[in-house]
């Protein structure tokens, strides 16, 4: 592709490189349209004897073609590309689900002159049901792309799995929720931490199937864990449950109920005091900081629905959510 000044006689086909105003500065012309004998009339009409244009080589490709091909290139079960225009196609998640990006093969992508894919952060949420749908925007950055780059960022695309993958979380997942707390307490906890952790569920396609409460005492949390456990996939643990050490009554609990896999502690804000566990049946138990009561973003955003999608969550997946975990503004 090059950038040329053409006369208005010899630009017929070439590609309007920049926005035309008319006196008023009202836009007549859009940039990216192709010139044709109308819009040359228009031109003159103006007083324009030149205008700038992109004149395509024999090996370029348009850029809503070769958006259009790299979108489809980029469609999985669960992700479509819209129709592209001015270059760009976004692609749109048709379930709720976590996306899951391959960072290698977007630097890759990305490092191709004229090509750019910007997708939402690793595992986020996104779906019909939920604050978005739209996974990732593409937007060939000229007016064309030489044939060969296209096909290097087509090799990347095509690849399976694929660069961009949507896991479903599956409907209906059963969740209990136990409150703990002193005894004179546990009444207002359990309204502090009931409809928020309800909503969330309830969002992500699960049912919270059961509430109970416990007294913060280790064989009382051990044996309400443990029932609930029975007829849930997972158990959150909420109320007086901000995990500052290992030794912690609901992490002895949770050792005395057989729990192993035990995280604590988690690099983000607000949520730092996050706690996770599996009990020997493989059922995660998440325990919720206090955070969790408010229905503005925190750490329970982050861990819930990767949990309800069945991914298995150890030091190194806590460890990791530290980019981007700044969730909130700091009060210091």
């Amino acid at each position: 592709m090059r950038l040329e000044e053409r006369t208005i006689e010899t630009a017929l086909g070439a590609i309007l490189a920049h926005n035309v105003a008319d006196a008023s500065g009202r836009r007549v012309l859009k940039k990216g349209t192709r010139l044709a004998a109308e819009h040359l009339a228009q031109l003159d009409g103006l007083g324009c004897t030149t205008v700038s244009v992109a004149v395509l080589d024999l090996d370029d490709v348009h850029e809503d073609e070769a958006a259009a091909q790299l979108g489809a290139a980029l469609e999985t079960e669960h992700l479509r590309a819209g129709q592209p225009a001015g270059g760009r196609v976004n692609l749109h998640a048709e379930v709720d689900g976590l996306l899951a990006v391959d960072a290698q093969r977007l630097m890759a992508l990305n490092t191709l002159p004229g090509i750019t894919l910007a997708t939402r952060t690793q595992r986020a949420m996104v779906g019909p049901g939920q604050e978005t749908d739209m996974a990732a925007t593409l937007k060939i950055i000229p007016y064309a792309v030489p044939q060969a780059d296209l096909e290097r960022a087509l090799a990347l695309a095509r690849g399976r799995p694929g660069l961009l993958e949507l896991w479903p979380v599956p409907a209906g997942r059963r969740v209990a929720l136990l409150v703990t707390g002193e005894p004179a307490t546990l009444d207002r906890v359990r309204e502090d931490f009931v409809p928020p952790t309800r909503a969330r569920i309830e969002r992500l396609g699960g049912a919270l199937v059961a509430v109970e409460t416990a007294i913060q005492d280790v064989a009382a949390i051990r044996e309400a864990t443990a029932r609930l456990a029975a007829s849930a996939e997972l158990v959150i643990v909420a109320g007086q449950t901000s995990i500052m050490d290992e030794d912690d009554t609901t992490l002895a609990a949770l050792r005395a109920a057989g729990a192993e896999g035990i995280v604590y502690g988690a690099p983000v804000e607000p949520g730092n005091l996050l706690a996770l566990a599996y009990l020997s049946a493989g059922t995660p138990v998440l325990c919720a900081p206090g955070c969790a009561r408010s229905p503005k973003p925190n750490v329970i955003d982050l861990v819930l629905p990767r949990l309800l999608a069945g991914e298995r969550l150890g030091r190194e997946e806590v460890a990791a959510l530290g980019l981007g975990g700044l969730l909130g503004k700091l009060d210091m």
